[in-house]
């Protein structure tokens, strides 16, 4: 078991103090090459902290070579870390830099322009990490992933709104921790009014669906064409027509049910093509396989991701 301690009195989020720790631990050689470490929800739960924290450390870690993550092998410290070569010998860090160098001109792009986007991305990485909020654990993987990728130099750390209740109940002071508190815009008007008055802005971002693929797809449908639309949860597959509606779509037959829902066979084949979100088929991948179930694909709202750009590179 790690030896890892949290101190709530520190500026410090718990991120970079796990971080911090375990890094330490694996550059010392207290934590020697190919040692395991525990899985995500072990560590989580042995912390009384958020998967998706734990989740973030182990990828930050990766990103610097000092785990290896694999499938079916878990996460173990990297053989090379140690290695006097790559710790002791600059030339290894000058080949780097000049390999790093040599791809970004053939890429097209000028020295100075690669060094201010250096500068930035720097300050970045080392901002407090901006907290996002969903309903599920599965919309979290999925829509943490999203934020990830348009904002791939912020850290982003995911709670279900039920653990953001009940950690705001017992200690409100946690959001110190935090740059900014990003929510799905049907509950912002709830999130809001409940948080201190030191707290974090609050970024509504909505996801919607993809306007150069799924948009075009369904709009191009004859009137009353029988749409099926599936996700994870009932209120995710209701969230999937108002997008819709949202978008100017008002001439189908729209029909939703839960991915895990008994009837939703009946409800593919009573449809002319269905719609999987992306927490619906990782809860039952099986349906995106059948010929009439596609990908209900969504990228994050342009407005909101422009604003939480904003606040994160501040």
């Amino acid at each position: 078991m790690l030896r890892l301690t949290l101190n709530k009195e520190t500026s410090l989020s718990y991120h970079e103090q796990l971080y911090q720790q375990i890094a330490s631990l694996i550059r010392s050689g207290e934590l020697a090459p190919h040692t395991q470490l525990p899985p995500v929800r072990d560590l989580a739960a042995q912390l009384h902290v958020n998967y998706n924290t734990i989740r973030s450390v182990y990828l930050r870690l990766q990103q610097e070579g000092l785990v290896d993550s694999r499938q079916g092998r878990g996460t173990v410290v990297s053989n090379i870390v140690n290695d006097p070569q790559l710790t002791r010998n600059p030339a290894h860090l000058t080949l780097l830099a000049k390999e790093t160098l040599h791809k970004v001109k053939a890429m097209g792009y000028s020295l100075d322009e690669f060094a201010r986007v250096l500068g930035i991305v720097q300050k970045e990485i080392n901002q407090l990490p901006v907290l996002f909020l969903r309903f599920t654990e599965l919309e979290l993987a999925e829509y943490c992933r999203l934020v990830q990728y348009h904002l791939p130099s912020a850290m982003v750390e995911g709670w279900t709104l039920t653990t953001f209740w009940e950690r705001l109940e017992a200690d409100s002071n946690f959001l110190q921790e935090y740059r900014a508190v990003v929510v799905h815009p049907s509950v912002s008007d709830q999130v809001m009014p409940s948080l201190p008055r030191e707290a974090p802005p609050v970024v509504s971002l909505d996801f919607i669906p993809d306007p150069t693929v799924v948009i075009p797809e369904v709009d191009a449908y004859p009137r009353h064409t029988k749409v099926g639309l599936i996700c994870a949860t009932t209120r995710g597959a209701e969230g999937m027509i108002d997008d819709l509606h949202n978008a100017g779509i008002h001439h189908l037959d729209l029909h939703t049910i839960e991915a895990n829902h008994p009837d939703v066979f009946d409800l593919i084949a009573m449809c002319d093509v269905v719609y999987i979100s992306k927490p619906g088929y990782m809860t039952r991948p099986n349906l995106l396989t059948l010929p009439k179930v596609k990908e209900f694909r969504e990228i994050p709202d342009h407005h909101g991701i422009t604003e939480l750009r904003k606040i994160v590179s501040q």
